[in-house]
């Protein structure tokens, strides 16, 4: 009699090497991750990684700001949140996911070759880095894959974080133009106060963002000279009236502040900012809706641990998830999973704010012991 072995069913992540794409910041090649599972239900994860703009925050040997790289050591396995398909309270648990990381230092929103003069640091002497800022192509080129292996799915759920998150309503855009009879949904994590006005201007010059814009339909007539981030929401919201665009902050995010610090902006107000460019996209478009909670951290998507051990949820990341923030955050009442649940799946969300935005408050009780 034989024995037939039977091996337990888990999602398991896959390396994909896009041979179109052109690679990472320094050449090198990009690769993509993928877990199967139904092929009728797809998110797309564009990641954080930061960003690059001058020969000092490009350079390899100084203090970096942006991941130069993507390849195995990306794995996402280890991460929690929409990212742990064990949790049987995780939305996304049965879709078969697509992480993007970001590796050209633009936020998925270049398309060019710039050398950068670097000045002497860290031991180094002055010299010059090129810099591939071709992240919209590597993203094209993982699309292209996502769009031929899965070519009939009936919900697509299009979300980023931090450095993803600020170019996310444009590949929610191209996302629905590919697949018109889906159900598209969208969701940003974090990325909604840099409302720095004319600073934008020399990072999307730097960076190629002219030539995306002019490369996606509906986009073309949109000038990087005034283009804001809030601008993006706005014509994808247009163009898409039948998709609410979503956005989750903390409301004093440490993460944006340090970038508009980098940006020149020598006292960020991350709330002022969150509340500006908040009202500007909602005089404009009505499908846009926001949660603001408490806190100074972002990546809430990515399964870092709350607060409740630590003041600083970024300190501790790893397994189990039982205090994963995704699943434990909470703002006047309403649990954070609850909230997301209902936008990624395309129902209808209030607008969410914190009054408090130093107390913390989880949907999480501290157990009793005898």
């Amino acid at each position: 009699m034989k024995t037939k072995l039977v091996q337990s069913v888990r999602y398991t992540w896959r390396n994909v090497l896009p041979a179109a794409a052109p690679g990472c910041s320094q050449g090198t090649p990009y690769s993509f991750w993928v877990k199967e599972g139904n092929p009728t239900k797809v998110a797309v994860i564009l990641a954080g990684g930061g960003a690059c703009w001058t020969g000092e925050n490009s350079a390899l040997h100084g203090k970096r700001f942006y991941r130069p790289y993507a390849g195995l050591d990306e794995d996402p396995s280890d991460l929690g949140g929409v990212f742990d398909s064990d949790n049987p309270e995780n939305p996304l648990a049965d879709y078969t996911t697509v992480y993007l990381p970001t590796a050209n230092g633009d936020v998925f929103l270049g398309d060019s070759v710039t050398v950068y003069d670097v000045p002497a640091m860290g031991g180094q002497p002055a010299g010059k880095i090129t810099i591939l800022h071709k992240g919209y192509d590597n993203a094209a080129s993982a699309l292209d894959w996502v769009f031929k292996t899965y070519p009939e799915p009936t919900t697509v759920a299009v979300m980023g974080w931090s450095a993803g998150a600020l170019a996310s309503p444009l590949y929610t855009h191209i996302i629905a133009q590919h697949y018109p009879d889906a159900a598209v949904t969208h969701f940003a994590d974090g990325g909604g106060a840099y409302r720095v006005g004319e600073r934008l201007a020399p990072l999307f010059k730097t960076w190629g963002t002219a030539n995306v814009l002019k490369r996606v339909k509906g986009f073309e007539d949109l000038s990087v000279d005034s283009l804001s981030l809030e601008d993006l929401y706005i014509r994808a919201a247009e163009l898409h009236p039948e998709i609410v665009f979503h956005q989750y902050n903390e409301r004093h995010d440490s993460i944006q502040a340090l970038f508009m610090q980098l940006m020149g902006v020598a006292a960020p107000d991350v709330p002022g900012n969150l509340d500006d460019g908040h009202a500007y996209i909602r005089a404009k478009i009505p499908n846009f809706c926001t949660y603001t909670s408490w806190g100074h951290d972002e990546g809430i998507i990515g399964g870092y641990y709350d607060g409740v051990l630590s003041k600083n949820a970024l300190d501790n990341r790893g397994r189990p998830h039982v205090l994963d923030r995704f699943y434990t955050r909470q703002t006047n009442g309403v649990r954070f999973l609850d909230w997301f649940t209902a936008a990624v799946t395309g129902k209808p969300v209030e607008d969410v704010a914190c009054v408090d935005s130093e107390t913390p408050e989880y949907h999480w009780t501290r157990p009793k012991f005898p």
